[in-house]
């Protein structure tokens, strides 16, 4: 850790702090204020500085490459935006307030919707929202021969510019009462058991095996799964819209009082949202 170098980015007399920093292919990207500052690995040099966002209150929080491009949120902004990852040029743009705004009323959503936390995983753009909503919207790589139209073979590669297709965008029925606050990928191994190079079970795993020719190895299995973390928790599949705005008023009078929540999906398999 004694080998370091100190990186000032923009020109400020008070300096913006580092709200994100994303490596994206051989360089690092690092946002402050409503700038995206890219960096060269391993000389750390500004290779290009793009003013993302001028307004006032702008303040890139979200930066997820996927592919070719890189999704890219503000805070207090509903619209998630691709950018290039070679140009860095806009490339789509996704309203989440136009996304959810077919269950606006039925989710009990009474404020403006704000993107809080994002992850790509999967071929899915997991999108938390600061009403709490769950969001997965596919992902698809533009052909190079149409630009209007998606494939899904042949497979995507590294270079495939990643595009989302709005209207199959799916809203799951467990939330949280107040917003996301991380969306994050996470592992764990099942159950080992040992197994001959036959694939049988041995009586006795303690015992070593009298063939010598007997190889044993340990089989695992490897479960992944999508956490996301927030306050509270609401099931909008048991309550009506009267109910999750009572809730929601609640909250917003009392204070974020309650308990921090943890929602889990195995993506392991097909995905679901119930």
């Amino acid at each position: 850790m004694e080998n370091y170098r100190i990186v000032i980015l923009g020109k400020s007399m008070s300096p913006l702090p580092v709200t994100s920093i994303s490596q994206v292919g051989q360089e690092t990207w690092a946002s402050y204020g409503g700038n995206i500052a890219v960096l060269t690995l391993p000389t750390a040099e500004i290779k290009d500085d793009i003013i993302f966002s001028d307004g006032n209150r702008s303040l890139v929080t979200h930066m997820v490459p996927v592919g070719s491009g890189v999704w890219v949120a503000c805070r207090f902004n509903s619209i998630l935006t691709l950018l290039d990852a070679k140009t860095c040029q806009p490339l789509q743009q996704v309203n989440m307030e136009d996304v959810l705004k077919p269950v606006s009323l039925s989710y009990g959503f009474t404020s403006l919707i704000r993107v809080s936390a994002v992850l790509c995983y999967n071929d899915l753009l997991w999108v938390g929202t600061s009403q709490g909503a769950m969001v997965t919207i596919p992902l698809k790589a533009l052909s190079s021969s149409s630009q209007t139209s998606y494939i899904t073979e042949p497979p995507p590669t590294p270079q495939s510019k990643m595009f989302a297709v709005r209207d199959e965008a799916r809203i799951s029925l467990h939330g949280h009462q107040g917003a996301v606050r991380y969306i994050l990928v996470a592992r764990y191994n099942g159950d080992a058991e040992s197994t001959d190079n036959a694939g049988r079970k041995p009586s006795n795993t303690n015992r070593k095996p009298s063939n010598p020719d007997v190889l044993l190895r340990r089989r695992t299995t490897c479960t992944k799964i999508v956490l996301s973390g927030g306050e509270g928790y609401i099931s909008y599949r048991d309550m009506d819209a009267g109910t999750l705005s009572t809730i929601r008023r609640g909250r917003i009078i009392r204070g974020f009082t309650d308990h921090c929540h943890m929602i889990a999906w195995d993506v392991s398999g097909p995905l679901s949202h119930e």
